[in-house]
């Protein structure tokens, strides 16, 4: 395991300085330039993200497509369709392989049985809640096993990294024990932590992000499972009264791009585009993430909502469950070729080597 971070914004600046020593060598800058044949040419791509503008998550392309478009001198333009007007987040992975959308932003969990190595880290209570640490093990998971990249190669891959560990919220009776979970209707993503949540006696329900604050408003759910950055962002911190300070698990995030899209670029774009991304700007994003969601534990904290914890006997019955759980997912994505307990226990070493 090695250390690969750099600073980004040293990556940008020396992919800059690449792209103005693009035209250097025997001949001229113009003749150099009219051989790549790329400066009378311009590209314009759509990526489709759910989240807001005003997000993190928003910010942070958003930044990244501006680098994009000035270290192309302006010869590559992305365009940012937020908050799923141009597709539903569900429909992300289909609409980039189909070419109907140049790059998508995606969250695994809405792609069931599509992802389930890179979903490792949604293991509840398997290690998993940081998300620079949980980027880290991504990106070694994705270069050291084949079948953790065949996941993904559908498509050009961009960025892959994990958000804030996800905690329990309530709008009653504070969850600190498995006792208190029993038949409590919890809002939840797709994934592990629905058939986990059934075993700790709970009813999970899956509804998108926007929905809750209604679903709670209507007393449609009892809580839900969220990370801090995006109960601001959805404002669910309004009619929340405890939230639970314990990271169950982390989710994966890709930004794709379609590869007929992507060959359409001259080789000097790609080689800017892939300077910007990759695990540098994966592992930016993750930090972006996490620092969002320490700020935003102070808004919650101001709006009057109480940080509760689990005793150490309390934590230990729901392991139990947990346990039982990722011994039938290692069973699930064991085959004759591939050893799924020792991918989860590598796996599991990596979070605990990089956390320390």
């Amino acid at each position: 395991m090695k250390k690969r971070y750099k600073n980004f914004f040293v990556l940008l600046a020396a992919a800059l300085l690449l792209a103005l020593c693009a035209g250097c060598g025997s001949g001229s800058a113009a003749d150099s330039t009219a051989e790549a044949g790329s400066t009378e040419d311009y590209y314009e791509f759509s990526l489709t993200m759910h989240d807001a503008e005003n997000t993190v998550s928003g910010q942070y392309l958003q930044n990244w497509a501006d680098q994009v478009y000035e270290q192309t001198d302006g010869h590559v333009k992305i365009t940012i369709h937020f908050s799923a007007v141009l597709s539903a987040a569900t429909d992300v992975a289909d609409n980039v392989l189909a070419g109907a959308i140049d790059i998508g932003w995606l969250y695994t969990a809405y792609f069931s049985g599509q992802f389930p190595l890179s979903e490792v880290i949604t293991l509840p209570l398997q290690g998993f809640g940081d998300p620079v640490v949980s980027t880290e093990v991504l990106w070694d998971l994705y270069e050291g096993y084949e079948e953790v990249s065949s996941e993904w190669s559908g498509f050009k891959l961009l960025m892959l990294y994990g958000n804030p560990g996800m905690m329990f919220a309530s709008s009653g009776s504070p969850i600190t024990s498995l006792s208190d979970l029993q038949g409590l209707s919890i809002r939840c993503p797709s994934g592990p932590i629905t058939d986990v949540l059934q075993a700790w006696g709970a009813n999970p329900i899956t509804m998108s992000t926007p929905d809750i604050y209604e679903a709670l408003e209507k007393n449609n759910i009892d809580g839900y499972i969220f990370e801090e950055s995006g109960i601001v962002t959805f404002s669910l911190q309004e009619l929340t009264t405890y939230i639970t300070d314990y990271p169950l698990y982390d989710g994966p995030f890709g930004l794709v791009m379609n590869w007929d899209s992507w060959n359409s670029l001259p080789e000097e774009y790609q080689e800017i585009i892939d300077s910007l991304s990759g695990y540098d700007a994966s592992i930016a994003a993750a930090e972006a993430f996490g620092d969002n969601a320490v700020a935003a534990r102070e808004t919650i904290t101001d709006a009057g909502v109480e940080f509760v914890s689990f005793s150490e006997e309390a934590l230990a019955e729901l392991q139990v469950a947990a346990d039982e759980y990722a011994e039938t997912w290692v069973e699930d994505v064991t085959t004759d070729s591939f050893d799924g307990a020792a991918y989860l226990a590598e796996a599991k070493a990596l979070a605990e080597a990089y956390a320390g």
